[in-house]
């Protein structure tokens, strides 16, 4: 009759990911990046739970044993890597402007770049000196691997994360810009240290070449695709033949990447944003619609899916007290380094500091939320010999530091972005207005900013109350000077051209 492992397989991740998304959507109503984990990660509780109640039961008999071994089988690394996050980078490049990308391209690279190296630095130095506090001492250079798995941004979580708040247009190019990119060196970057550990020579220059090498390549390669697929969509089209194309772009481009060892993220990204940019040229705005509509439901699928396994990683995890505490450790180390990174490395650049909106530094860092990308990278080398000792530290942190990241700083995002962005509506009573006044401590500036559009549907950002700036109460407290001097610094502070 045949092996139905795949049928049966497909089977329960579909029912868990109809089941988490049902959950989600009707009962907590959080971004699906944030709560399909959540849930998945309850009902593994739940389900652990009642297999010990069960134990020893003759009608009814769950073999968490069997579960276990499933989970471990998944090969999480091929399923997301080497597998569909290729479809999740073509459809988010597909709908970024290079427009977006021209006007921002130098923040985009540092956040991707720079940062994401000082980031993994910061967070390896962090965490070896706790764990040599608390006697357990891992080796540096296993941690500076655990950061740099960590250090990238979630394309799925970055925009799970936006779609729940009202952001300006300047932050949200960032942030996306940064998720599309820095997956490309976070992935270099985890590669190098890898090899290192397992011996391989390491010399700075040959690095640089490597990395070189690949961008280039990835480059030459996403072009190439992006310029073919452009030529493949002219003329008539079935709309299957429009959506298999746009298929072939992100798997073709993705593959030959691969097989050239250059950066297949970047391959991919580029061919998107070739296509994305140009198709308005000889396609109609339906076609395009449509297009658009079946990548959005496939990258809803994908996401389902993904943060579903991710809940279910729980079976396999060692979930001891002390885990638990190194794991939230472990996140504040991690969201701490991040901090420290966006503000150490955009202190290189002199200019945007001066020009800058108040708060963009401090909303970029903390949206950066972490997810399955970090957890595939993990689960992918986490048994190899140099690192099977350390595999459930490597495993637990990444795991709750994945889901934290998600809980905090995802549903915290909004509160961090009244602290800077005016909104009449903000919470102000229960525990939900306490965090937003502990937010806005974070704004030591004061001032707030609206974001609203002008006479033509462009977006614009005004500092709310301005005259608070320019008037200037006097020692009586009832008075006010005015400054006019103070007028040229809000139009600064309101500059299109701020970072």
């Amino acid at each position: 009759m045949g092996n139905f492992f795949l049928l049966q397989a497909l089977t329960v991740i579909f029912a868990l990911s109809i089941a988490t998304t049902i959950f989600n959507k009707r009962i907590l109503d959080f971004p699906q990046a944030i709560g399909v984990p959540i849930v998945s990660a309850v009902f593994v509780f739940i389900l652990q739970w009642g297999a010990s109640l069960l134990n020893g039961n003759q009608f009814i008999v769950i073999n968490i044993h069997n579960i276990e071994e499933a989970v471990r089988g998944i090969d999480f690394y091929d399923f997301l890597i080497n597998g569909v996050i290729c479809f999740i980078l073509t459809s988010s490049a597909l709908k970024f402007k290079i427009s977006d990308l021209r006007s921002h391209w130098k923040p985009i690279g540092i956040l991707a770049t720079i940062a994401l190296v000082i980031c993994a630095v910061f967070f390896g130095g962090i965490l070896y000196g706790f764990q040599a506090l608390i006697g357990n001492p891992v080796p540096i250079l296993v941690l500076l691997l655990l950061g740099s798995a960590l250090g990238a941004t979630d394309p799925i979580g970055v925009k799970g994360v936006l779609s729940s708040v009202r952001a300006p247009h300047h932050l949200i190019v960032k942030l996306e810009g940064e998720s599309l990119f820095n997956d490309a060196m976070c992935i270099a970057v985890f590669m190098t240290l890898l090899n290192v550990l397992q011996g391989e020579h390491f010399t700075l220059l040959g690095t640089l070449e490597n990395f070189l090498y690949e961008i280039v390549v990835a480059v030459i390669i996403g072009w190439g695709f992006g310029l073919g697929i452009l030529r493949l969509l002219r003329g008539k089209h079935e709309m299957e033949s429009l959506i298999l194309t746009t298929a072939l772009l992100a798997c073709g481009s993705y593959l030959v990447a691969l097989f050239a060892h250059a950066s297949a993220p970047i391959a991919c990204v580029i061919g998107g944003l070739i296509v994305g940019n140009k198709w308005k040229e000889i396609l109609h705005d339906r076609e395009i619609r449509e297009v658009n509509h079946f990548w959005h439901t496939v990258e809803g699928i994908i996401n389902s899916f993904l943060f579903t396994l991710i809940g279910l990683e729980l079976f396999i995890l060692d979930l001891s007290s002390s885990m638990i505490l190194g794991g939230i450790f472990a996140f504040f180390a991690l969201h701490i380094s991040r901090f420290a990174a966006n503000f150490l490395s955009f202190a290189f650049f002199p200019s945007f500091r001066k020009k800058s909106y108040n708060g963009s530094l401090t909303i970029l860092s903390w949206g950066g939320v972490r997810g399955g990308i970090s957890l595939a990278l993990i689960l992918a080398v986490a048994n190899i010999p140099q690192l099977r000792e350390y595999s459930s530290i490597l495993i637990g942190y990444t795991f709750i530091s994945v889901l934290l990241s998600g809980v905090v700083c995802g549903l915290g995002l909004p509160a961090v972005m009244n602290a800077f962005y005016y909104n009449p509506n903000e919470e102000t009573q229960g525990f939900k207005g306490w965090y937003q006044r502990l937010c806005h401590k974070m704004n030591r500036k004061g001032f707030k900013y609206i974001v609203g559009e002008d006479a033509n549907g462009n977006e614009t950002i005004t500092v709310y109350q301005p005259e608070e700036i320019m008037d200037q109460k006097t020692d009586d407290g009832i008075a006010a000077v005015h400054h006019p001097i103070k007028a040229q610094e809000v139009k600064r502070l309101e500059s299109p051209d701020n970072f």
